[in-house]
């Protein structure tokens, strides 16, 4: 138990070198649009076939297994009789306006804008657009909370 205990330290401790950063600079290089000091947690997958779909703004917080998708099938085309696998193929892409944040294990599907600061919580279905500075949850997801200045 002490080894396991050990080894769920060691992500922690490479963060400790800059290593948070290096799976949002190989998201990058894979060919996503990825702003400065973005995060990206462990085990997130995203659409590797369309990345260029992919637009992540500065100061983005990505937390682990989240997914992001850039496809989906046209289900208008599908009709008995038809194999699913014929049924072509709609593109489209996803945007993660800067500073949003995206819980655990949620699932942003294609054609969605997070907003600016909006907030996903974790093990959310975003199906539709996030309005910026909102705090978002469910599945489907729907706003629970309108974010508010900071009174002064």
């Amino acid at each position: 138990m002490q080894k396991l205990a050990r080894f769920s330290v060691f992500p922690s401790f490479l963060n400790l070198f800059g290593f948070k950063h290096h799976r949002a600079w190989l998201w990058k290089m894979s060919g996503c649009n990825i702003g400065k000091n973005v995060s990206i947690g462990w085990d997130v997958y995203y659409d590797v076939g369309n990345t260029h779909l992919i637009t992540i703004e500065d100061d983005v917080w990505i937390t682990s297994r989240v997914l992001i998708l850039c496809h989906r099938r046209d289900m208008s085309k599908y009709y008995m009789n038809v194999r699913i696998k014929d049924i072509p193929h709609i593109h489209e892409p996803v945007i993660i306006k800067k500073g949003a944040h995206i819980g655990m294990g949620s699932i942003v599907m294609p054609g969605v804008t997070i907003g600016e600061g909006a907030v996903v919580g974790a093990g959310a279905l975003v199906t539709k657009d996030v309005p910026a500075w909102t705090i978002v949850a469910g599945s489907p997801a729907k706003v629970i909370k309108v974010l508010e200045e900071r009174p002064q």
